[in-house]
């Protein structure tokens, strides 16, 4: 396998989405059942993680706040990703980890 056939290989992967038959679950129900807040999540994890624009100043405060009471920002862009960006419940994950 070459870096080419990988390559566009991702590229087909991200150009069609699978929700009813996905890579990541909790990802694909987000995408189903919220799509403004996959479309926000997925601008912000593109800002964290590959230096694009910010786009949700109210995800930021969240992850701010969260960093603040002293957990790892991995994990809370982790943990209120994967709870809707609830704030609480995130917190409750991270408190049980």
């Amino acid at each position: 396998m070459t870096l080419r056939t990988v390559l566009l290989s991702l590229q087909a992967l991200l150009a069609a989405a699978e929700p009813d038959d996905p890579q990541d679950a909790v990802v694909a129900n987000q995408y189903k059942q919220n799509p403004e807040m996959f479309k926000q999540t997925a601008r912000l994890w593109a800002h964290v993680y590959a230096g694009a624009p910010v786009s949700s100043p109210e995800y930021t405060k969240k992850i701010e706040n969260l960093c603040a009471m002293g957990f790892d920002r991995n994990a809370v862009i982790v943990a209120l990703s994967s709870k809707s960006w609830d704030v609480e419940t995130a917190t409750e994950l991270l408190l049980s980890n």
